[in-house]
């Protein structure tokens, strides 16, 4: 509904705002030259609208002038400069309209990009940051169980070493998919770089959490991409039976159990419940 009535009103501005640049048109004669102010909604429309809707935006400013020029007693030496100046006239709306939608699309892609790991896909690290943080301030004000989990993949290094950096991608990007495909789409997943990746899971208690990471581990250990390698995933497994004030320390708590988890032999689930935030 709150969507539907934003598209109304951006269609309503766009529309108002050349009607009444058309009406300024008319009466302010052929001498002033105000064409220029059609450029106004028509930027508008064009920054929150689709491409199409730019288009017919564009003809509609095209049509409207014209009507103008017609009603304000423009004469041309021959009727096709009518049409000529349709054309032109047209043409000017429709680039810079279309300029305009371009640059809001390559602005709203650039910020993706910004908050996305381009090999992966999932968010990078500062967009993990700001999300969880949000989660987490949530889940403090409500006194509920949380659980963060930091994960390294086992013997990475040698994949690279050994068969490039495309086949170390290729696993990559595999292991994305296999953690992103089980696990709710409450939690929050994330590669932090390298190897490395973290997962928040809010209202979360230990046991639970456990177990979703020991069937991941197991997953990753059936993967043929991985297991082709001896590639297998070392996790540290934080949770706390209500949220701590700071993620950065969730995350260093984390880092260090999966450390330990490296010391005991790799390719296990290293878990510590705090009962005190």
């Amino acid at each position: 509904m709150a969507l539907l009535k934003r598209k109304a009103f951006i269609v309503s501005t766009v529309l108002l705002g050349l009607f009444a640049v058309g009406y300024i048109d008319v009466i302010s004669g052929i001498e002033i030259r105000v064409f220029p102010l059609y450029f106004l909604p028509l930027m508008y429309g064009a920054w929150h609208v689709g491409k199409v809707e730019t288009i017919v935006y564009a003809l509609l400013a095209t049509c409207l002038w014209v009507l103008a020029q017609a009603i304000s007693g423009n004469i041309y030496s021959h009727s096709y400069i009518w049409a000529i100046n349709f054309i032109t006239q047209g043409s000017a709306f429709l680039l810079v309209s279309l300029l305009v939608s371009r640059l809001r699309k390559g602005l709203i892609n650039e910020r993706e990009l910004s908050r996305t790991d381009t090999l992966t896909g999932l968010p990078n690290r500062l967009s993990f940051q700001n999300h969880a943080g949000i989660l987490l301030s949530f889940c403090t004000r409500k006194k509920l169980p949380v659980s963060l989990a930091f994960i390294d993949l086992d013997n990475f290094k040698q994949v690279n070493d050994g068969f490039g950096h495309h086949e170390g991608d290729r696993i990559l990007i595999k292991a994305a998919e296999i953690l992103a495909a089980n696990f709710r789409s409450s939690d929050l997943l994330a590669r932090l770089g390298g190897d490395e990746f973290v997962i928040f899971l809010p209202d979360t208690k230990d046991d639970v959490a456990n177990s979703v990471l020991e069937i991941v581990r197991l997953k990753l250990n059936q993967t043929p991409e991985l297991l082709a390698h001896s590639v297998t995933a070392s996790i540290g497994l934080v949770s706390y039976d209500i949220a701590p004030m700071e993620l950065k320390d969730m995350i260093k708590h984390a880092d260090e159990l999966m450390y330990v988890a490296k010391a005991e032999g790799k390719n296990r689930v290293y878990t510590q419940q705090i009962t005190e935030a």
